[in-house]
């Protein structure tokens, strides 16, 4: 666990080196990048996978802000401006969705973090989907199986968009994220009523 003074200090590790973070990079780059000795780095954290850990404990926390209702206008997001602000926060911790599978075999704690976050998510989709059936946003599913496979589409796109489309020669831009906006819109488009097809076909026309 990070201890006081140094755990808003990872929110720079998120800024700076989001790009470079992933298995590659020891605790000395870490330091560095934070300006600070690789003992004062120890004092604070034992190894780079509680690093790790703190910033996918970050990572989920944005996640599920962006899931929460508007506090101020007490409703949920359209489905538009949720995927767009999830996609935002996918782009600032895309070094997870790169490395996730390389860092959770090598760390077990952050594998059953992930699991948790994959369940979590599931959930939290499905509930803003009802209530978008509620308020006449979507379309009503009655298959359980067809309301799974659109979940698990939309969250492994979500997740691995990035990743599918860089390589080490061409880093993913945020020209590659509006693309992953507009593809999950897409898959999305027949399940809107009828009423909001035509804002989601102004955006895909304009994207």
């Amino acid at each position: 666990m990070a201890k006081n003074g140094v755990a808003d200090r990872t929110a720079g590790i998120v800024e700076i080196e989001v790009d470079a973070f992933g298995t590659s990079r020891t605790t000395n780059h870490i330091a560095d990048h934070l300006e600070i000795s690789p003992g004062n780095l120890y004092f604070h954290f034992r190894n780079k996978e509680e690093i790790v850990r703190e910033l996918f404990d970050r990572m989920c926390h944005d996640t599920y802000s962006v899931w929460a209702p508007n506090n101020k206008l007490g409703k949920y997001d359209s489905p538009l401006e949720l995927v767009e602000r999830s996609y935002e926060v996918f782009w600032n911790y895309r070094f997870f969705h790169r490395e996730m599978y390389h860092l959770r075999r090598k760390d077990p704690a952050l594998a059953r973090k992930w699991k948790s976050h994959i369940t979590k998510s599931v959930r939290l989709l499905q509930a803003t989907y009802i209530h978008w059936v509620k308020t006449d946003v979507m379309k009503k599913i009655t298959d359980p199986k067809e309301m799974q496979m659109i979940s698990d589409l939309v969250l492994i796109t979500s997740s691995s968009f990035l990743h599918f489309f860089e390589s080490a020669e061409k880093p993913a831009t945020k020209k590659t994220l509006r693309q992953g906006v507009e593809h999950i819109l897409r898959l999305l488009l027949p399940y809107h009523t009828d009423g909001r097809q035509p804002d989601v076909r102004k955006w895909l026309e304009v994207a």
